[in-house]
């Protein structure tokens, strides 16, 4: 029976969809659906067609929140202005992909191992995996967030799904993570040590990686804080106990980096103007562009850092920086060879013994962009989920409603947050993806003026 569960779960999603579209305002529904699935769904990837890239949860989420706003919102379609700004850099990923695989076609070889080179089918795949993983979570949040009062929604919504988690994460902070292998009878990742930090649990419950729990709780913590700042009540208390309730469960969940970005990004929120909230989203944005650059010409300090964070944090800790900085050196090298365009994927990106072992870890993100698809699919896909930032910070001036400019500041620096943390980890679900359309279409609509505390269309069409 627990081998059947993920599948039923998965396929119960669908009748979920049509309940909340059913009950709820379409862009809300759509919110819950896209968001709840990457918290409450199976890790895993359950279907693996022919030709089709494998996909699990997020997929799915993304699916049924695009399917019921078209049912239900068309309207929200026409409406975002698709296809200026930041979403020029989807067409380009779509573009860098299918030159990658022309620049692949040849086999190589390490020791016994053998590499076969892309083909012309592999287009069909890299596309429909683009489609899945980054149009549409993209998508969906540039058609649920067309207004300040959408963003408010969205506070509400994440605040919400962050109050459910918060009693799970506690749960497994006193039992284990093991919620996932109970309920769908498998872990989330297979190497149970990482759940151990700081002499206690970190909490993985429905996600594949306790650093994905912290980056949730870090979320909420800071939309709390933006809650705060507009002096709003939930559940009957003020959002400041809130913020606190909040910022300690992400402390709990025992993520280096979540803590530090969490913890000056509250600082930012609750004590500086909305105008220096986004300046600080801006440059946490451009160093983010930046960070590859110095790593590839070794301005980068990255010794500094690692005695930094040996004296500052724990030797161990350390001892886990340097080797990413390691293995990104390696890769580096390997990427240096085919530097604009990568290696392409099924294994070309990574590095072999002359026994046919893989020899190196992949955790940031920016890496695994940078080895299979080069120079050009890392900052297309950077510009995605970056630019918005900027055009938010442009826009600020012509916000007039302190309230509404606090909004913009607060989800940019959500946004901002989530891309930093992709340089030395992995992107664990497609949160920010979402966050970036919904940043884009804020941004879009302000600078329109039609954005300010009402929607872009009318009632009945949201």
């Amino acid at each position: 029976m627990s081998e059947s569960l993920p599948y039923l779960a998965l396929a119960a999603w669908f009748p979920f969809t049509v309940l909340a579209f059913a009950v709820m305002r379409p862009n809300q529904a759509a919110m819950l659906v896209i968001l709840g699935g990457m918290l409450f769904l199976p890790e895993g990837s359950y279907f693996d067609a022919p030709l089709v890239p494998p996909f699990g949860k997020h997929e799915i989420a993304a699916i049924c929140a695009l399917l019921g706003l078209l049912v239900r919102s068309p309207g929200r379609l026409r409406l975002p202005r698709l296809g200026r700004g930041a979403d020029f850099f989807l067409v380009l990923v779509g573009l860098s992909g299918t030159i990658t695989i022309f620049l692949n076609h040849d086999a190589v070889s390490y020791g016994p191992t053998l590499l076969p080179g892309m083909r012309l089918r592999d287009v069909l795949s890299f596309g429909i995996r683009d489609v899945l993983d980054v149009l549409l979570p993209y998508l969906v949040g540039r058609m649920c967030i067309q207004s300040t009062r959408d963003v408010r929604a969205l506070l509400r919504v994440v605040l919400g799904l962050g109050l459910v988690y918060s009693l799970l994460i506690m749960f497994e902070l006193r039992f284990s993570p093991n919620l996932h292998r109970w309920i769908y009878g498998h872990h989330a990742r297979e190497d149970f040590s990482q759940t151990i930090r700081w002499g206690g649990y970190r909490p993985t419950v429905f996600m594949e990686h306790g650093l994905a729990v912290a980056l949730l709780a870090m979320v909420v913590a800071l939309f709390a804080a933006v809650q705060t700042r507009l002096r709003k009540r939930h559940w009957g208390l003020p959002s400041w106990c809130w913020t606190l309730y909040f910022t300690v469960i992400m402390v709990l969940c025992r993520g280096t980096g979540a803590i530090l970005l969490g913890t000056v990004a509250l600082v930012a929120i609750l004590w500086t103007s909305p105008r220096k909230q986004l300046r600080l989203a801006a440059i946490v944005a451009t160093i983010c562009f930046i960070y590859p650059c110095l790593r590839f010409t070794g301005f980068f300090p990255k010794d500094t850092i690692v005695n930094l964070a040996s004296s500052a944090i724990s030797p161990d800790r350390a001892a886990s920086i340097k080797v990413r900085f390691d293995n990104e050196d390696l890769l580096m090298e390997h990427v240096d060879k085919r530097l604009w365009f990568g290696w392409g994927s099924n294994g070309r990106n990574r590095i072999y013994d002359s026994e046919g072992n893989d020899t190196v870890i992949t955790d940031g993100y920016w890496i695994i962009l940078l080895s299979v698809g080069g120079v050009t699919l890392l900052y297309c896909m950077f510009g995605v989920m970056l630019m918005s930032i900027f055009s938010a910070l442009r826009v600020l001036r012509k916000v007039p409603e302190r309230s509404d400019q606090q909004i913009l500041a607060g989800l940019a620096l959500v946004a901002a947050c989530y891309v930093f943390d992709l340089l030395p980890n992995g992107m664990f679900n497609q949160a920010p993806l979402f966050y970036a359309g919904a940043l884009t279409s804020l941004a879009a609509a302000l600078r329109l003026g039609t954005g300010q505390s009402q929607p872009f269309a009318s009632p009945s069409a949201s």
